[in-house]
């Protein structure tokens, strides 16, 4: 397999200061590895990783040798890791620039597509690298994880596991280029496609006492006792923020879903419709997320 695939794991304290680093190459070897001395630090994390201030306390910080690690990182085709994106966001904060025109593959993406979807698995939920690892067949414990070498050669390993499995399955025996960017392409759009599933259901009207209560949720409450009426809707997270926005003078003080509603209103919920849109529906799912956390 010719192509320049880079496979870093970076270890780093709780204000994202780097203090390990680790690169290796889709032969198997690492070709760059340090610790660094943190500039400012407020919680060392010693416990996930394992590198205590002794160890580091002779190291330069990133910032003084960070040369090597951007020629590194340019020279590549693309970047892989688990869960990589927390690793390229504390590097880009570190001074390493270019990473967002990067073609980035994630193994724990490429497990979920690979593994995860025949059993249901959102990509949202794939479980840790020691896991993964184990599925696969790999040797691969908590005695030996987190430390950045470690973490990035078991990464390595599960990456050229899953990607071969991918290339067998379009009858080939080795991978160019093209078959990369083909294999980011589905998992891009399976992700897309699973998302967008997600965000279906069902805005639903009920009985309560004297109030109307409005609800939405993924699946439907056909035959529940209380039930007036149900819409099922291409965004509920859009229908649920565009709702509660309309009935919003409507609602009973205190009483969070209860609404005093007029036939009009009703009316209007029962002719709702709406179209899904990905950043519409991020937005709206971001937006009622914080104003749940605001009324607990």
């Amino acid at each position: 397999m010719n192509i320049s695939i880079i496979c870093l794991d970076a270890e780093f304290a709780d204000n994202e200061e780097l203090l390990e680093l680790s690169l290796f190459g889709l032969d198997g070897k690492e070709i760059y590895h340090c610790y660094y001395r943190p500039e400012m630090i407020d919680d060392w994390r010693t416990d996930i990783h394992h590198i205590t201030p002794e160890m580091v306390a002779d190291k330069q910080p990133f910032s003084e040798v960070k040369g090597e690690v951007q020629r590194l990182l340019d020279e590549a085709y693309a970047l892989t890791g688990f869960a990589v994106d927390n690793d390229l966001r504390v590097l880009t904060r570190s001074g390493i620039s270019g990473l967002d025109d990067k073609r980035v593959i994630d193994v724990k993406d490429m497990y979920w597509y690979q593994k995860g979807r025949a059993e249901e698995m959102s990509p949202f939920a794939v479980p840790s690298l020691i896991v993964c690892a184990n599925a696969l067949g790999l040797d691969f414990s908590e005695a030996t994880a987190h430390s950045a070498s470690a973490d990035t050669e078991a990464t390595l390993k599960c990456f050229n596991l899953l990607l071969n499995s991918y290339i067998e399955g379009k009858g080939k025996s080795d991978a160019a280029e093209e078959d990369v960017d083909a294999f980011i392409n589905e998992i891009n759009d399976a992700r897309a496609l699973f998302v967008q599933d997600s965000a279906r259901g069902y805005v639903k009207v009920g009985k309560y006492k004297e109030y109307h209560k409005v609800y939405f949720g993924k699946s439907s409450d056909s035959g529940e006792r209380t039930l007036l009426f149900e819409v099922e809707v291409a965004d509920r997270y859009k229908a649920e923020y565009e709702l509660r926005k309309l009935l919003k003078k409507k609602e009973v003080p205190g009483k969070h879903n209860l609404y005093k509603l007029t036939l009009k209103q009703l009316d209007d919920i029962r002719r709702y419709k709406n179209e899904y849109n990905a950043e519409d529906s991020a937005w709206c799912k971001k937006i009622l997320r914080n104003l749940s956390r605001l009324t607990l």
